[in-house]
């Protein structure tokens, strides 16, 4: 790839795997192509504790690592699949599950264990003694009992060496190709593993990648979303039960019964927010399904795109309402149906501030787009537009609402 002319470079790299480029584009002569030609992901998905781009698979983990030489077996068998994927030490939460049996595996002997250890002792000596000096005093039972004692003084001296020893902790990232090929690279434990993932994505993912399908997982979005101001999405699909961030919980209630989440694509801003600091808001919705009133209401984004839609009739009322307690709302409504521009002209006879006139005049002479505006309240107005566009050989309708 080196003796490669930079041509050569430009015209293949739009080609490649997004797993292959993310690779490549660590070279310096590349990455400055890279950042010219758009990359495509096929596929983005951000389960629990990984990352699938493509034929790569990136997975974090917190390992510990033992100076002295000895790793305790629950520890090496952390370490073999990965590390914990959960924050420790300085990072933990204060209510993970997580972290009790690991400090019940790592904490000192207590002094109720240490005296009953002591005891086990004076009780294993006694025992060997009478057994030494009484040879029928040597049963299965006297046997089990020292097995037992000694089981108990051997568990206090592990438990105890185990708490005394010095370890330090790293981030452990495993790629993993499709045939199998991977590669392992550690860092210092510095930072949560929230923000590890925030910075592996931003290095990873570039603006102007563009991904076709984008699959939520629950329990991964959007506390890592990690894109910024915007994430370029042709298809989003999510599980049914990925609901966590107050972005889009308003919508829940009237969702949950929907196997698949309704939407074409999102994007998101930061929330100004000391307290949120990975809370996102949405900033904008395209949405594939046919919406009811009450989820309209709760669309707490300013931008609302309702692709493909089926409908009765568009609820003007409603919409103008909402444009009118808020100016910043934006709606855009997409259907193969005609009769949404006679809904249009129908609602125009109870609001006289529509233009009817103007209106019905485009759609009777066929002739679009038809632009209108009309005072709202004050001196804030509503620009509508009525326009159409062919759509694989289907004419599609398009009403946009804004306030100006």
């Amino acid at each position: 790839m080196i003796g490669m002319t930079h041509l050569s470079i430009k015209c293949i790299l739009p080609y490649m795997d997004a797993g292959q480029r993310i690779i490549l584009q660590q070279y310096p002569r590349i990455k400055r192509i890279d950042k010219s030609r758009s990359a495509k992901i096929e596929t983005l998905q951000l389960p629990q504790g990984l990352m699938q781009i493509d034929s790569l698979k990136f997975e974090i983990g917190i390992v510990r690592y033992y100076p002295g030489g000895y790793t305790p077996d629950w520890v090496r068998e952390e370490n073999e699949k990965g590390g914990v994927q959960f924050d420790v030490g300085q990072f933990r939460g204060l209510a993970q599950a997580h972290i009790v049996p690991r400090m019940e595996l790592d904490r000192a002997p207590t002094e109720e264990e240490t005296a009953e250890k002591m005891e086990a002792e004076q009780k294993l000596e006694d025992l060997c003694k009478e057994m030494e000096q009484n040879p029928g005093r040597i049963t299965v039972e006297a046997k089990a009992e020292r097995e037992e004692l000694e089981k108990l003084i051997h568990d206090y001296e592990t438990r105890k060496i185990h708490s005394q020893l010095e370890y330090e902790e790293f981030v452990k990232l495993t790629v993993t190709s499709r045939d199998g090929l991977y590669s392992v690279e550690y860092v210092k434990y510095q930072k949560s593993l929230e923000n590890t993932w925030k910075y592996l994505i931003r290095r990873l993912v570039k603006p102007n990648v563009v991904v076709v399908n984008y699959i939520m997982s629950s329990g991964s979005e959007p506390e890592i979303w990690p894109f910024g101001q915007s994430l370029r999405v042709v298809n989003l699909r999510a599980a049914k039960k990925f609901w966590t961030s107050r972005d889009i919980q308003s919508m829940r209630d009237v969702l949950s019964s929907e196997h698949t989440f309704p939407l074409r694509s999102m994007e998101t801003v930061p929330r100004q927010s000391n307290v949120y600091l990975g809370d996102h808001l949405a900033r904008k919705f395209i949405i594939s399904e046919a919406p009811s009133q009450e989820l309209i209401l709760k669309l707490k984004c300013p931008h609302v795109h309702f692709k493909d839609y089926q409908f009765k009739s568009i609820p003007f009322k409603l919409i103008f309402g909402l444009l009118k307690k808020d100016t910043l709302k934006h709606y855009l409504f997409e259907t193969a149906n005609k009769n949404c521009v006679h809904d249009l002209i129908e609602y125009c006879k109870i609001d006289r501030r529509l233009p009817e006139t103007e209106i019905l005049k485009g759609y009777e002479r066929d002739q679009y787009p038809i632009n209108f505006d009309f005072p709202l309240h004050g001196t804030i107005d509503v620009c509508g537009s009525v326009y159409r566009r062919n759509v694989s050989d289907t004419m599609k309708y398009i009403i946009d609402l804004k306030c100006q």
